[in-house]
């Protein structure tokens, strides 16, 4: 009988001991399995993520566009009208370089609204800088366009651009994008001979940051 009771205890316990381990084999694989979804979802979710972009040109002002108001006696003035390009034009212009293809290789149409003051003596120039940016292919069609909003500070010598901008359009596409837009545009050089500003044709080298979806 004491034989009987041992071989029944000793399968009890078999049997207790491979339930705990079927048990810790499914739970180890439902970890395993929580593990790769997990890694699936991330990788889902960077793939369908932004995507981030740099972009590079160069700018130039096409000074017959630009209509200034000189708002009464002070340096406060107001452009409410003034077109940038990137068209080749001598040493200047160029097209966008770029790692986002939608921008790589077009030219750039930049048309602004600069609230500003001037100070005549010493050049310096500060205030807020209002652009519609378009991007064209060399058909001239329109393939982006951005709106930036920002400021401009420095000096006819150099002055800062630093905006924000947000795609407004992508005839044909469904494209999210937004980011920011800087660069130094200069208006004259020193002149050591005269000791005074000798203007130049106006330009800058701006540079485009973002991401896109």
């Amino acid at each position: 009988m004491k034989h009987v009771l041992r071989a029944l205890g000793l399968l009890a316990l078999m049997m207790v001991l491979c339930v705990g381990c079927d048990m810790s084999m499914t739970e180890l694989a439902l970890s395993r399995s929580a593990v790769q979804t997990e890694e699936l979802s991330s990788r889902a979710a960077k793939q369908n993520g932004p995507t981030q972009f740099t972009a590079v040109v160069n700018l130039y002002q096409d000074y017959t566009s630009v209509v200034t108001e000189h708002k009464g006696d002070s340096d406060h003035y107001k452009t409410v009208e003034e077109t940038l390009y990137s068209f080749p034009y001598e040493s200047f212009g160029g097209v966008i370089e770029s790692d986002w293809d939608l921008l790589d290789g077009k030219f750039v149409i930049m048309n602004n609204v600069t609230n500003y003051n001037l100070d005549q003596e010493t050049a310096a120039i500060s205030g807020s800088n209002h652009s519609v940016i378009q991007i064209v292919d060399e058909q001239m069609q329109v393939v982006a366009t951005l709106q930036a909003n920002g400021t401009i500070d420095g000096s006819l010598l150099g002055a800062e651009i630093a905006m924000n901008w947000v795609l407004k359009d992508a005839p044909g596409k469904k494209i999210h994008a937004n980011g920011k837009v800087g660069g130094i545009f200069t208006w004259a050089v020193f002149d050591y001979e005269t000791m005074g500003l000798s203007y130049i044709l106006p330009n800058g080298t701006f540079t485009l940051t973002g991401s896109y979806k």
